[in-house]
């Protein structure tokens, strides 16, 4: 299984950029992943802001905005909320499809609402408002205790 991550923004903070790295290379057992970062916006007007990131993350995606995109998951905070076991099952439906799962983390500003409208699936990685940064991280633990919950390992209990 093939998996990219792109996200908006880079990561600043050492520590949590520490916990990425931990979680890319355990992920990297299981699956070949990719962690695309991509510049955020800089247009000072918020709509124009992420206008810019979603012509970024387009060029990212290899789409030209004219269709639903599958095999593509925003991490979106209005997203569904699986639990666990329920995202391992995603995980494993989507293996079996074959092809590339990409999972997009947008900046602090959020993703164009369009775009949004254009990917398919939305997932939730939790009730409470987080960084890009924590969410990152905690999307690719979630990935990776998915993988484990697959697998039988001990990690997820």
């Amino acid at each position: 299984m093939k998996i990219r991550l792109i996200c908006i923004g880079k990561m600043k903070n050492t520590h949590l950029q520490a916990l990425v790295e931990d979680y890319t290379e355990r992920v990297g057992h299981f699956a070949s992943l990719e962690v695309v970062e991509l510049r955020d916006g800089r247009a000072s007007d918020g709509g124009a802001r992420l206008l810019e990131e979603a012509k970024v993350l387009r060029q990212a995606l290899e789409t030209k905005g004219t269709a639903r995109l599958t095999g593509v998951v925003l991490w979106d905070e209005k997203g569904d909320s699986p639990d666990t076991a329920k995202f391992a099952e995603f995980l494993e439906r989507e293996a079996r499809r074959g092809g590339v799962l990409t999972f997009v983390i947008g900046s602090s500003h959020g993703v164009d609402p369009e775009l949004k409208r254009e990917i398919s699936k939305h997932l939730r990685l939790s009730a409470l408002t987080l960084t890009h940064e924590w969410a990152r991280a905690l999307a690719l633990e979630q990935i990776y205790r998915a993988f484990c919950l697959l697998r039988g390992l001990p990690y997820h209990h």
